[in-house]
């Protein structure tokens, strides 16, 4: 038996923001040139001309800036960059630059005065960037920089422009392309023009709490004006037909956002295409790659979600060194939020799936507190990020009420509007909108257990009966356990009865709590947390297998059956990096032992000749013959595909899947997608387009109790 392991990949997971924090970092430490102290206030005034033949850069930029006396300047900028002039009111300064940092010596003379400093450099940028991504944990693939006949995408952090460390920071940018090129970034358009071979675009930022990333490409620009605010798209040409649809949905958001927190903090916003798969959010607009903008959801889903990044993270800045709280509160305010206003059935669903994604991808050794998390660079920490910080948000409006949470939000916009916030920013907003016996609530408590600390409760229904007194009314006991050291958390108590159903809720903050309710008639079934409103760990019955549960498991075995063919091996190594499985290997189905699979979670590449290893898939899916059956639909054409994860056939702690094709070829775009559907148990697919996903149903719960 021969069992075959994937070396391990090293993935870039820098993020645009983690590379300006680093690079910000840097431009604030002491050199052996000197101090370097922050500037209360510096203007650019930038030219840039792109050559994407050569992928080259040049620019020249005219600063105005005064150095409160320091005896040097320090600003960054590409490593690799080539200067051609560095000059102080049009005369030579003396100046060293290495590793990307450029020192300037000041004159005595000028010595805390305002003086003209002209750096003029070019650079190339041409990073390799993704045609068909395996893996999207990284929402920018590692790229920082490139110029190219395709497009041109320059973070901050690629060092495009010289970075000063400011306290304000104000830009006139002028790009120069070829004909036909448009140039986008953060700040108003003052137009653009082609003059013979070349087009220039202008742009003005006044106020410039990031670094500004610059895009270019040929496009088509739609735009319309909501009074003082501009929207607009640029969009390449297969996209165009959707930048209507696309400004009405901006409309529509920015109206909502509006009224829940107050005026949208820049001059306009916009949709740009990025030649290649992105997700980024920047101040006054977003960069989605051409595929996803051309996916139906994405304009009920993520563009929501980008533009509510213009009040948090953008409009309120994030102070990293305390956590980063912005993708929390704007995945609650968007991708929830919109669930909510659907129904409350909905929202609920949304919430437990936070539940599920925690319980299935993060554990000990991957866990920490919110506090810690500034990014999103693997599956872990965008649950942690993004869904626990979240939940959060919603158990805050859960315990001070409607009023005092979005009150709380529209104060924090208000008073910290491009500037800094911390999580303990947010607690005492809460708190000076709260009331709590007579006076503001102390949240000092909540905010250590679920941002400070990490750990999740696990509470449990015990000792549950039920009686009837001889008044005939009946009365309902038991107690709510959890483990050591106890959370300090609200629950609802449902109680259903052939009376009615009663709610009570209960505050837990020891190890054991005992309750009482009345019911209005003979109980049937209890349930604890029944809208999963606070964030707690699930037990394993209330976690359904999914696509998920494959990719948190901690070690995978992928299973080539001869029915998937000869490419069965390439299409499990590719679902191994596509799923980021750190720890999986393969092997054929005739090596497989009883030993070996007890060991590891499976995957089925293929249905296996023996049909028992399957037999655990769950109604409404069914696998026979050659074929697959969810509900009352059958496919049997060469061109479906089936991805199921289903229970373990020989282990109670792991989890099983099967990838499957009725032609027995499999599709490689179909197994990309896959990881998308992380919360699904089973997913159909048609010539590669997704036509059946669902989740197995819960029957169990040691927080439900039901009297037979």
């Amino acid at each position: 038996m021969a069992l075959h392991m994937w070396k391990s990949r090293s993935i870039r997971t820098h993020t645009g923001i983690l590379v300006l924090m680093v690079m910000t970092a840097l431009m604030i430490v002491p050199g052996v040139f000197g101090q370097t102290v922050p500037i209360p206030q510096i203007r650019h005034d930038l030219r840039i001309a792109l050559h994407p033949e050569s992928h080259r850069l040049d620019g020249r930029d005219e600063l105005i800036v005064s150095t409160n006396g320091s005896p040097t300047l320090t600003c960054f900028l590409a490593g690799h960059a080539d200067l051609t002039a560095v000059e102080i009111n049009a005369s030579p300064a003396e100046y060293r630059f290495s590793g990307g940092r450029l020192q300037i010596a000041i004159p005595k003379a000028l010595s805390g005065a305002r003086f003209r400093l002209t750096i003029g450099y070019s650079a190339v940028f041409n990073d390799s960037v993704p045609e068909m991504p395996v893996n999207t944990d990284n929402p920018g693939y590692g790229v920082t920089g490139i110029i190219s006949e395709k497009g041109t995408f320059l973070l901050a952090g690629a060092g495009w422009y010289p970075q000063i460390h400011s306290e304000r920071t104000a830009f006139r940018i002028q790009v120069d392309a070829p004909k036909g090129m448009v140039a986008v970034t953060a700040g108003r358009s003052l137009g653009r023009r082609t003059e013979g071979d070349r087009t220039v675009s202008e742009w003005q930022i006044e106020q410039a709490a990031k670094g500004p990333a610059l895009s270019a490409g040929r496009y088509t620009v739609t735009e319309r004006d909501l009074g003082d605010l501009s929207i607009a798209t640029y969009f390449f040409e297969m996209t165009q037909p959707l930048a209507n649809r696309y400004l009405d949905a901006v409309e529509r958001y920015i109206r909502m956002y509006e009224e829940l927190f107050g005026p949208y903090p820049f001059e306009k916003f916009a949709v740009v295409e990025n030649f290649f798969p992105t997700g980024y959010g920047f101040p006054s607009y977003t960069l989605m790659g051409g595929r996803v903008l051309r996916l139906p959801f994405i304009i009920t889903t993520s563009l929501g979600h980008e533009i509510a990044h213009c009040w948090w993270g953008n409009g309120v800045l994030v102070d990293y060194d305390r956590g980063n709280w912005s993708e929390g509160l704007t995945s609650y305010v968007s991708d929830y939020l919109y669930k909510e206003q659907v129904s409350e059935q909905n929202a609920a669903e949304h919430r437990r799936q936070w539940l599920r994604n925690y319980a299935t991808l993060v554990d000990a050794s991957n866990e920490f507190p919110l506090s810690a998390f500034t990014s999103r660079v693997d599956n872990p920490s965008k649950v942690i990020g993004y869904d626990k910080g979240a939940m959060v948000f919603h158990m805050i409006r859960q315990t001070i009420g409607e009023a005092a949470f979005w009150g709380a939000l529209r104060d924090l916009y208000t008073e910290k509007r491009f500037q800094k916030a911390s999580w303990t920013d947010f607690q005492l907003a809460f708190e000076r909108r709260s009331s709590c016996d007579g006076g503001p609530c102390r949240l000092d408590r909540f905010f250590d257990q679920w941002v400070t600390q990490k750990g999740l409760p696990q509470p449990v229904l015990q000792n549950v009966q039920r009686r009837k007194n001889a008044d005939g009314e009946w009365r309902v006991t038991g107690r709510v356990l959890q483990d050591s050291p106890p959370f300090d958390v609200r629950l609802t108590l449902a109680l259903n009865s052939t009376g009615g159903n009663v709610f009570q809720t209960i505050s837990l903050k020891n190890a054991e709590t005992r309750f009482e309710m009345p019911s209005p008639g003979n109980p049937q079934s209890l349930q604890l947390d029944p809208g999963a409103d606070v964030f707690r760990k699930l037990f394993p019955s209330e976690i359904p297998e999914s696509v998920n549960s494959i990719k948190g498991a901690d070690t995978v075995l992928m299973v080539l059956t001869g029915q998937a063919g000869a490419d069965a091996k390439d299409i499990a190594g590719l679902l191994v990096r596509s799923f980021g499985l750190k720890n999986a290997g393969w092997i054929s189905e005739t090596e497989l032992s009883p030993r070996v699979m007890k060991a590891h979670d499976l995957v089925f590449i293929g249905l296996p000749k023996d049909r028992t290893l399957v037999s655990g898939i769950p109604s409404p899916v069914t696998v026979e013959g050659l074929e697959f059956t969810v509900g009352n639909r059958r496919y049997s054409a060469p061109t479906d595909t089936l991805f199921a994860a289903f229970p373990h056939p020989a282990s109670d702690n792991r989890a099983a899947a099967l990838l499957f094709s009725p032609g027995g070829s499999l599709d490689v775009r179909t197994t990309m997608k896959l990881t998308h559907y992380g919360r699904y148990s089973y997913l159909g697919f048609q010539n590669g387009k997704n036509v059946e996903k669902g989740t197995w149903p819960i029957t169990a719960s040691p927080l439900i109790f039901t009297w037979q």
